[in-house]
């Protein structure tokens, strides 16, 4: 019983003292912690996108260019197609969808839908969705089918806040007619279920400093409720590994090897069942390093027989806006050639063309 007091004060006077960090962020300054009374090491991971808003941009004039470069006579320009809508992002890319109805009265996706097709039709289409309507496509794919493709699910609902998991969900009802958590609660089980449905609710604290003394403390109340007991709390776990900023679970599976001289990896494939151990290895993956991860995931794609193109593109898709020059540098760091090499040899045409316009 005093155990699971301490656990709860303690978890407590982490997240009101990261409250304060959250509203104190800025990305370049201090935040809320004050060192007179922890040990912080290091500001949040920076990370980068390839693709980024364009300036001066204007959203009627790339309707039009977009639209000749359709023209029904002459047949399609896809080098245009593919300049207009990978040099702006998709906040952009939404702008011109809806000057393009308004000038033309047409939708824009229909009309690419009609012009393109294969690999590189799906590519663009995804590309001109809006990005919480093609992410409820993919996590719909990912559960729909025999099995679910947890791996997917994991890798979307981490990596989005709770504004973007809300707009995934909201679009998921609207295109599916049900809502994302009940399909998950009826496509699975046991903690993968409730690992999936707490990444869910977006309740990781945002970047801040690593305060050390914390990271120490999360990892000795893991040990005492993992290897250091008969059973294990697996709500303990669940809780430490979707709460944490990336940079402090980082610190704390750190932290947990120093005092115990034992991998995270190790412990959680000593502690738990195999479907639920590979859904948190991979949150301690992202948390030392995700472009490492995300890198991996794309020479998958492209190695051995044939392309996984669904994974490819969501990769890039999702990825080209957010930390896509991390993905590449760590792909060239452990494979020794470069991503856009690696796509040349793998890929063809203008599907090709337009996954290099994306990570370049």
């Amino acid at each position: 019983m005093k155990l699971v007091v301490l656990v709860v004060l303690f978890v407590s006077v982490v997240h009101s003292t990261e409250d304060h960090c959250h509203s104190s962020w800025t990305g370049s300054g201090s935040c809320g912690y004050s060192n007179a009374c922890y040990k912080t090491d290091y500001f949040k991971s920076v990370y980068h996108g390839t693709i980024q808003a364009r300036p001066n941009f204007q959203a009627s004039q790339e309707a039009e260019k977009l639209h000749a470069a359709m023209d029904v006579w002459i047949g399609t320009k896809d080098n245009a197609v593919i300049d207009i809508l990978t040099s702006c992002n998709n906040e952009q890319r939404q702008l011109i969808a809806q000057a393009f109805e308004e000038i033309y009265e047409k939708d824009l996706i229909q009309v690419l839908k009609s012009e393109l097709s294969g690999d590189y039709g799906d590519a663009v289409v995804h590309l001109v969705e809006p990005s919480a309507e093609y992410e409820a496509w993919l996590m719909n794919e990912a559960i729909s089918g025999f099995g679910t493709e947890e791996d997917v699910l994991i890798e979307i609902l981490s990596f989005r806040n709770k504004v973007q998991l809300e707009s995934i969900q909201q679009a998921y009802e609207t295109k599916f007619g049900k809502t994302l958590a009940d399909d998950i609660d009826s496509d699975t089980s046991g903690n993968m279920q409730k690992l999936l449905l707490t990444l869910m609710k977006g309740e990781r604290d945002e970047p801040h400093e690593v305060v050390q003394s914390f990271a120490k403390s999360d990892a000795t109340y893991l040990y005492q409720e993992g290897e250091d007991r008969f059973g294990t709390d697996d709500d303990l776990f669940l809780s430490v590994f979707t709460s944490r900023s990336w940079d402090q679970l980082a610190a704390t599976c750190k932290a947990y090897e120093e005092l115990y001289d034992k991998s995270m990896e190790d412990v959680l494939e000593e502690e738990f069942a195999s479907g639920i151990m590979s859904g948190l290895k991979k949150l301690v993956a992202f948390s030392r390093d995700r472009a490492v991860y995300f890198a991996d995931k794309l020479h998958e794609a492209m190695s051995g027989m044939g392309t996984d193109d669904e994974t490819l593109q969501r990769i890039i898709i999702t990825h080209c806006e957010v930390d896509m020059l991390e993905i590449k540098e760590a792909y060239r760091n452990k494979y020794g050639r470069t991503l856009g090499n690696m796509i040349r040899d793998d890929c063809s045409g203008n599907y090709k063309r337009v996954l290099l316009a994306l990570i370049n």
